[in-house]
């Protein structure tokens, strides 16, 4: 099954000072960190979404060239507004069965985490994403159905609401890793800390 992977990178990251999606994790920004992890042997581009940090994300990643990124000028408007650019532009583009979404945050995910998901999603194409322990979210997969649905989004609680819908299924795979992201530079400091073998540079 054809599943396009998206990075969803358009925010001001305000609470951080800065760019965050530019910091050093582990010897590379960490925008690089998330395109690493959705590396795979698939022949689609990964789609990131920029917004207000557009040169800096383009600029990070001037190196790759299995990169597509997609500007939201519309960035304000919060997650919502990202995750409809994305698949309006990415179904118009490619036939597809699903759309796996990630934020450029999730420093703790990895390949695996990815792969495993998207495998319990070829072989049930429904609804998937991490659960937390406390909560669902992303990493998660859309089926095509949900393509119209995701498209005409247009708030800054992006899809949530569907991973919450009682009315389909929707399925999980513990993942307590997804539940980390950084928002200011001191979780930052806090997750390098924890992981003796990264470096962080400011």
């Amino acid at each position: 099954m054809r599943v396009a992977k998206v990075i969803l990178a358009a925010g001001q990251s305000s609470r951080f000072n800065g760019c965050k999606l530019i910091a050093d994790v582990g010897n590379k920004p960490m925008i690089c960190r998330a395109v690493d992890t959705l590396q795979g042997d698939d022949t689609l581009p990964i789609y990131v979404i920029s917004g207000a940090w557009h040169a800096q994300i383009e600029h990070a990643l001037r190196g790759y060239k299995n990169v597509e990124i997609l500007h939201n000028p519309h960035w304000q408007i919060g997650l919502g507004k990202s995750i409809a650019l994305a698949t309006h532009t990415i179904s118009k583009a490619h036939s597809l069965e699903g759309i796996l979404f990630m934020l450029a945050d999730q420093v703790e995910l990895s390949a695996t985490h990815i792969n495993t998901l998207i495998t319990h999603f070829n072989n049930n194409p429904s609804r998937w994403c991490a659960d937390y322990g406390e909560r669902l979210g992303v990493p998660a997969v859309f089926p095509a159905c949900d393509f119209k649905t995701l498209a005409a989004l247009n708030c800054d609680k992006g899809a949530q609401h569907l991973l919450r819908d009682t009315q389909v299924d929707v399925n999980t795979i513990l993942l307590k890793q997804a539940s980390t992201d950084i928002d200011t530079q001191q979780q930052l400091k806090q997750f390098i800390n924890n992981n003796n073998n990264l470096t962080v540079s400011e």
